[in-house]
């Protein structure tokens, strides 16, 4: 046996996979606010426990314990490399233990070793009780965890001795019929929830992976508990909108809070938002970074506010998730001026994909305006407005502190001006335009939004990023858009535009008679991304924003590199891209209009060169 014994404490590997096998959840600190506590029960019929006596004498077996008696629990302090000591509570020392196997000297009487028995592995642990030395070793069975170990007297003809969570006396239920998976192949399933107003709306819906059903009801109920089938870090999580957000947009989430446990009774904070702006999309997933890494076997989503008091979603996924995404449908055909939008649905969960389709840009002018959409010849429209296709910003929500008139704004996020510095989860994607939940009867009643602005006194920090394939130093750029309240517009980070109060717009208004326009120095943009990022100060009342950028190219005819005059420069421009492909100098290449640059566009200047002078 002692050969066995020193041969089976060398083999650390086989240690490593037994380690992963235990019952209980070992602590490096019994001080610690995550220690586990657990009962030692070995009678399933009379209940009797391993209890630790008040007057510091050795352990005993009452025939009942109560969840709040300290002396009745124990936790397990260690690791696999240096074995575990057991910790009584009530006592606040470890358990008093002998020798192990005839008082060996080489095996140390403060771990559990595993010895081979019966063609069995066990983990022994002697201890003393009813003044006689015994052994407590782990017996391999089966339960919905797979291959655990529970607890035996090895020299009494005892019942097995069970390791109990003994937290307020609750244990994990079992594992629930895993009914999601996510990228990595980790399971989940429903375990609890909340009452929903409608029986078939129920908060199990949340979890059956399919976003064609949905929870509606209170938002206090609104909440629900699933395992997982191994401890995970939780990297996201995605929320997928009911599939009637659009008709019942009044009953979108607005604040809620995921959590986490190993226990099913200590829970902590994953993450929490507050006054998110939830698309009006229906079956949309929309996923949340957290990057947290605690790992947690149970997870828990609460919602916390909704527009009104009876909220409704379809699923809340933890982590990345597998799509299948199926047939595309065209849900809005792109224009010249306009680009239109399609929709995926995933042949597995049914959650809906939204992709933006580019406008056609095949205008028709008609005296320098197009018959199909308002632009004129030579604009392009570098950002959209939400009217008609939603797009996609960056957003920072937060609000002001203080007494009316000696308000602190919150500090901008750092970096937000660059369009690199996302990562944190207080930016949010979102659905352009956004209002205040219930606008309407105003001024902007006809203005439909897809994302619900949440308060008063608060502010939005909006980002979002374009290319230009040229700079063009002599076009025009005018940025358009309606605004609730104060505003401050930047463009790669130079302020161009400090706007105070709202938008003064008509009643029963549309966007095209109520944006205000403004004129952006061309000064500000560069060749390949630019960044556009906007400050709104929100004071009171109601709250809209929506904008759009618009360039005209102002491009006298012949002006290759720009500069705003036609001269050889020009010409050498075009002689240095054609023989050397040197674009350095090529603003406006393309003079003669056939989509290349070739010795065509080298005529074109020499004509435009002769007729100026």
């Amino acid at each position: 046996m002692k050969k066995a014994l020193i041969a089976l404490l060398l083999i650390s590997s086989f240690c490593e996979m037994m380690a992963s096998d235990l019952p209980f959840k070992p602590t490096s600190d019994p001080n610690l606010p995550s220690t586990y506590w657990y009962f030692l029960k070995y009678d399933d019929i009379k209940d009797y426990y391993v209890v630790a006596n008040a007057d510091d004498q050795d352990t005993n077996f009452p025939e009942s314990v109560s969840n709040s008696d300290a002396y009745s629990m124990w936790c397990f302090v260690g690791d696999e490399g240096s074995g575990y000591r057991v910790y009584n509570k009530g006592k606040g020392k470890y358990l008093s233990l002998g020798q192990f196997l005839n008082d060996d000297p080489d095996i140390n009487p403060n771990q559990y070793v595993v010895v081979e028995l019966h063609n069995e592995y066990d983990f022994y642990l002697r201890y003393d009780g009813f003044g006689v030395p015994h052994y407590l070793y782990m017996r391999t069975y089966v339960d919905q965890y797979g291959d655990l170990r529970y607890m035996d007297v090895a020299e009494w003809p005892m019942a097995p001795f069970i390791v109990e969570l003994a937290i307020a006396g609750v244990a994990p239920p079992d594992d629930s019929s895993w009914t999601r998976q996510d990228a990595d192949g980790v399971k989940y399933g429903f375990l609890d929830g909340g009452q929903s107003a409608v029986s078939t709306e129920t908060s199990n819906n949340l979890i059956d992976n399919n976003a064609a059903t949905k929870y509606y009801g209170p938002v206090e109920n609104c909440w629900f508990i699933v395992n997982a089938s191994a401890e995970v870090a939780v990297k996201q999580y995605s929320i997928v909108t009911a599939g009637d957000t659009r008709q019942y947009y009044n009953r979108s989430l607005r604040s809620w809070k995921l959590q986490g446990s190993t226990d099913y009774v200590n829970w902590v904070d994953i993450d929490v938002r507050t006054d998110c702006p939830m698309p009006f999309a229906d079956q949309q997933e929309v996923v949340f970074t957290v990057n947290d890494s605690r790992k947690f076997r149970f997870f828990k989503f609460i919602a916390t506010q909704g527009v009104t008091d009876n909220v409704q979603l379809s699923e809340v996924w933890i982590n990345g998730q597998n799509h299948s995404w199926g047939y595309a449908t065209t849900d809005i055909e792109p224009t010249c001026g306009e680009p239109g939008q399609l929709t995926r649905v995933c042949d597995d969960c049914q959650a809906k994909r939204f992709e933006i389709l580019p406008p056609t840009e095949q205008h028709n002018f008609y005296n320098d305006i197009c018959s199909f959409c308002p632009l004129h010849e030579n604009e392009t429209l570098l950002l959209q407005n939400g009217q008609r296709v939603p797009y996609y910003a960056m957003a920072y929500h937060d609000y002001r502190t203080g007494p009316a008139g000696s308000e602190v704004w919150p500090a901008a996020p750092a970096g937000w001006m660059s369009g690199e510095s996302f990562d944190s989860p207080q930016w949010h994607q979102v659905l352009m335009p956004i209002a205040s939940p219930g606008h309407t009867g105003g001024p902007f009643s006809n203005l439909r939004y897809n994302s619900h602005w949440y308060g008063e006194y608060n502010c939005f920090y909006f980002v979002r990023t374009f290319d230009l394939p040229y700079y063009y130093p002599n076009a025009t750029y005018t940025f358009n858009c309606v605004h609730d309240d104060n505003m401050v517009v930047y463009v790669n980070g130079s302020e161009v535009i400090n706007e105070q109060g709202w938008t003064a717009t008509p009643a029963n208004c549309n966007w095209a008679n109520s944006y205000d326009s403004y004129n952006v120095p061309a000064t500000v943009f560069q060749q390949g991304k630019n960044v556009l990022s906007v400050y709104i100060q929100q004071n009171w009342g109601g709250a809209y924003f929506d904008c759009e950028l618009i360039m005209k190219n102002n491009m006298v005819p012949g002006d290759v590199n720009g500069d705003g005059v036609v001269t050889a420069a020009d010409i050498t421009a075009l002689y240095n891209f054609i023989l050397n492909n040197d674009s350095s100098h090529i603003v406006n290449g393309d003079q003669s209009g056939d989509g290349t640059i070739t010795a065509a566009d080298v005529t074109a200047v020499y004509s435009a060169l002769l007729g100026n002078q």
